[in-house]
């Protein structure tokens, strides 16, 4: 009787042990794994350029004389610039959508009594001049804050459509003073 519960209590013990995994397993918070992404048309190369954030243009102003812009309202050296969306051969700049080019009016720069551009150079800046931006096709200025005298929208043909506009000097509040002139606007591309 003695060696059958000898038996049975090594059996019970060595059954126990093997029940007991060799390591027993830990679980610990290891963290997040965060996803993001965006679903949407594909858009249009910008003057040749892919649009994976932004894409900058620089429009140099030819250098004027204080006396051309003497009294308010005196505009002086108007300069091209062209935005361009797709080309030929971007096929993902799809015929038939329409674009418009927007300017942001909450682009710190604009003022809002004139609807242009504040001069907005930190090293000796000219006075009473700001920067105006006129519609290529009408040659009107184009108000930043309320978008009056913007481009129509255009439907894109031929996997493009073009914007064509100038920059140009304008005295406000009286005649100009010498000195640097910068300003910066923020645009945007709405296809529908």
């Amino acid at each position: 009787m003695k060696k059958t519960t000898l038996v049975m209590a090594l059996s019970l013990a060595i059954g126990g042990f093997a029940a007991l995994p060799a390591s027993a397993a830990i679980t610990v918070a290891g963290g997040n794994i965060n996803f993001t992404g965006e679903v949407t048309d594909a858009t249009c190369l910008i003057n040749d350029q892919t649009p994976n954030g932004a894409v900058d243009l620089n429009v140099p102003l030819e250098t004027v004389s204080a006396s051309e812009l003497s009294f308010a309202g005196a505009t002086a050296k108007p300069a091209p610039f062209t935005i361009k969306l797709g080309g030929p051969s971007d096929l993902n700049c799809t015929n038939g959508k329409i674009a418009s080019v927007y300017f942001e009016p909450t682009s710190p720069a604009i003022d809002n009594a004139t609807g242009w551009l504040k001069n907005t150079s930190a090293t000796n800046p000219a006075v009473n001049v700001q920067v105006q931006i006129l519609n290529g096709e009408t040659n009107s200025p184009i108000n930043l804050v309320s978008g009056n005298n913007n481009h129509a929208p255009k439907t894109i043909a031929n996997q493009t459509a073009e914007y064509t506009y100038f920059g140009q000097y304008v005295a406000v509040g009286g005649a100009a003073g010498p000195g640097q002139v910068a300003s910066t606007v923020k645009y945007s591309i709405v296809y529908q």
